[in-house]
């Protein structure tokens, strides 16, 4: 075994895993960089995941901090560092375990990846480990910190299509064990973080060719075993974590050399193992996350000397096994990637003293490691769109579009689907609808049309399920849908064309007794399924490569009598599940890691009569259930910590056996099926109490027994 390599073994035996910093504010994406318009609004947040080998995404929400699950996509082999070049066009990921770089095209609308053709870029020959991914401010160069081969490499990137080619001369000889990269705001220098030498690496940069040429004096002290460094907006100062000794590094950059030299007093005290470093948009305040404390260190930066001072209350509690912090583009939220139980922590930052105040979780995939984000001049928006109803009697789908404003809707077409249709989901990208048929037992699919919501067969549809096919749902990812076969006890999956929409079945797994509904968590790691004649909820954990479902330990989890919806909150933390028989929602924490459900202190919670419907609103503070008996809809506040359920005054009267509820992705309006009364009702969503007041106009009529109704919307 090499040298190099049997340090990379030691090195993962002692901590675990590799880590990588994020990349500084002013080269988070979106604008800023190359002369474009100064953009300071979050929109978009990408985590690597080194587990699963994928990049969550997310919409940020620029006032409540909220992160909003937006699918995944696929990397290469322990995908360990992601990052956004400065215009927001295109998204790196440093694989550890392939030694090569993903490329992705951003969706600017929606913040959906594209793999970029040829993409993954090869990091060179033997096994370099590339642990850290960086793009320079003016969105030309992309340089990679092989931690194995001690060295970095360079490569321009295609301005239109976001490829990457390499530097003459890559790569460039760094320290021992380079760990992190970073470049200056203006471009003119580079620093990496060399793990296994206690230095950092200071170059500068070719503005034409991108080449790396050593400034005199490098490598330059830093403390034991530095992980991360960063550079502040000014360019004044580099800030280093030494994870091995507990500190952080100051050092002053001289602007004309890129030399450092130790600011007075360093290295500052932080916490156990810090990991990874970022300074504040403002360059006020510098942020550490030290894995083994599971805190944030928070510092406020003396803008003269660059020492740093700890904030009061430092440090702030964060998950367990931080991996990355960075600061979004408006300075307002910090964002902490914790790896052991796969979540982001969210926080506000007082703008005066820096302090964090926790906003709560969210869950991503399997070993989250990396955070990018991206900027631009407007906020991230739902507006509903089109809402489609499956009419079980009359055996069709209704459309209709849907005022943004009023929420009313009107009639666009009712299309044929099979017998018995008993169920509609639409996939995340708006494109494709797809319709359960429980009598005759298959699936229809089909187009929807972008600008005016009709409904076009797919070629080869229907598609043939199991035995009474009774819920349909399409995983966040848009690459698989599932239905639960009542009659025959199973799930069944299939794996979605993305271009035309067709289904191809990928197999089936037994659920319990008559499984009524199944649904998929926002991470898209996990599947439920409510099973009416077994009075318990199965759990899978879905595979990200085929959609294939795996039994998660302790599956079934029990329920009420008689359940027959379930559903997950947009965190991902809770599941609540409809429970006809007994009046009542059962309420679940799901573990982060293995899927299971854990009844929520409390649960049941009471609800109307034969609930036969529930879900939760796009912000999560509000649950709503359909009762089928007593033909109204209950309310309730969601505790953001615990899961429990409060009622809200109400229940609010629907019409005649509402057996569908759906709220639009704005969380502005809520819409219920009515079974009997063939119509739909609307109601406007008080986003600050729950409350719900119906729609002038409402209820719409739809065809004979609609069972279900599902919304699309836009993301603007």
């Amino acid at each position: 075994m090499s040298s190099s390599h049997a340090r990379v073994r030691n090195f993962l035996g002692g901590i675990g895993l590799l880590f990588l910093v994020p990349m500084l504010a002013s080269c988070g994406g979106g604008g800023g960089g190359g002369g474009t318009p100064a953009a300071t609004t979050p929109r978009f947040a990408y985590v690597a995941n080194f587990n699963d080998n994928t990049v969550s995404l997310y919409t940020v929400n620029a006032t409540t901090s909220q992160l909003r699950h937006s699918g995944y996509a696929a990397a290469g082999s322990g995908p360990v560092s992601v990052t956004v070049d400065p215009s927001g066009k295109f998204a790196y990921v440093a694989n550890q375990a392939s030694n090569n770089v993903s490329a992705f095209t951003i969706n600017a609308m929606t913040g959906a990846l594209t793999a970029v053709a040829g993409s993954p870029f090869s990091t060179g020959a033997g096994t370099l480990s590339p642990v850290s991914v960086t793009v320079d401010p003016s969105g030309q160069f992309a340089y990679v910190a092989n931690f194995n081969s001690d060295n970095i490499s360079a490569y321009t990137i295609n301005a239109t299509t976001g490829a990457l080619t390499g530097v003459a001369g890559s790569p460039f000889t760094a320290g021992s064990g380079p760990f992190s990269v970073t470049v200056d705001p203006s471009g003119k220098f580079a620093y990496v973080a060399n793990h296994g030498s206690n230095t950092v690496s200071a170059f500068t940069i070719n503005a034409m060719t991108g080449a790396l040429t050593g400034v005199a004096g490098s490598p330059f002290t830093a403390g034991s075993g530095p992980f991360s460094v960063t550079v502040d907006p000014s360019g004044k100062f580099a800030y280093v974590a030494n994870n091995g000794s507990n500190t952080v590094s100051a050092l002053t950059i001289n602007a004309m050399t890129g030399a450092l030299t130790a600011v007075a007093g360093s290295p500052f005290a932080a916490g156990t193992a810090p990991n990874s470093v970022t300074v504040d948009p403002s360059g006020k305040f510098a942020y550490v996350a030290n894995q083994n404390s599971a805190n944030v260190s928070a510092f406020t930066i003396n803008a003269t000397t660059g020492a740093l001072t700890a904030v009061a209350g430092s440090p702030f509690a964060a998950g367990t096994g931080p991996r990355a912090v960075t600061v979004d583009p408006s300075g307002k939220f910090a964002y902490v990637a914790n790896f052991s139980p796969n979540t982001v922590s969210a926080f506000t930052i007082n703008a005066t003293t820096g302090a964090l105040t926790a906003a709560g979780t969210v869950r991503a995939r399997d070993g989250a490691f990396s955070l990018a984000m991206t900027k631009g001049t407007s906020p991230v928006t739902y507006t509903p769109k089109f809402a489609y109803v499956a009419n079980f009697t009359s055996n069709n789908v209704s459309a209709s579009t849907i005022n943004p404003t009023t929420g009313t809707l009107t009639a666009i077409e009712t299309v044929a689907a099979g017998t018995g249709s008993a169920s509609v989901a639409v996939d995340p990208s708006g494109r494709f609808a797809y319709v359960a048929n429980q009598t005759s037992g298959d699936v229809s699919a089909f187009t929807i049309d972008a600008t005016t919501g009709a409904l076009a067969a797919v070629a080869g549809s229907p598609i043939t399920a199991g035995s009474g096919p009774r819920f349909v749902t399409v995983d966040p990812s848009g690459k698989f849908a599932y239905v639960a076969n009542v009659n025959s006890a199973n799930v069944s999956a299939f794996t979605i064309d993305a271009a035309t929409g067709t289904l191809t079945a990928a197999g089936t797994v037994v659920a319990g007794t008559r499984p009524f509904s199944v649904t998929v968590d926002p991470s898209g790691k996990f599947a439920y399924v409510a099973n009416s004649g077994s009075n318990n909820v199965s759990a899978f954990t879905i595979n990200a490569t085929t959609g294939a479902l795996t039994a998660v330990t302790g599956s079934p989890f029990a329920a009420g009598t008689n359940p027959i919806s379930v559903t997950v909150d947009p965190s991902g933390k809770f599941a609540y599940v409809a429970n006809n028989g007994s009046a009542s929602v059962s309420a679940y924490t799901i573990n982060a890691t293995a899927g299971a459900l854990t009844a929520v202190a409390g649960s049941p919670f009471a609800a109307g009569t034969a609930p036969f419907s529930v879900m939760v609103d796009p912000s999560g503070k509000f649950a709503y259930v359909a009762n089928q008996s007593s033909g109204d809809v209950s309310a309730f506040t969601i505790n953001a910590t615990t899961g429990a359920l409060t009622a809200v005054a109400g229940p609010v009267p629907a019409g005649t056996s509402p057996s569908s509820v759906s709220v639009d992705p704005s969380g502005k309006f809520l819409y219920v099926a009515n079974l009997d009364s063939a119509n739909v009702s609307a109601f406007t969503i008080n986003t600050t109490t729950g409350a719900l007041t119906a729609v002038v106009g409402s209820p719409f009529a739809a065809a004979t027994g609609p069972v279900s109704v599902t919304i699309t919307g836009t993301i603007n």
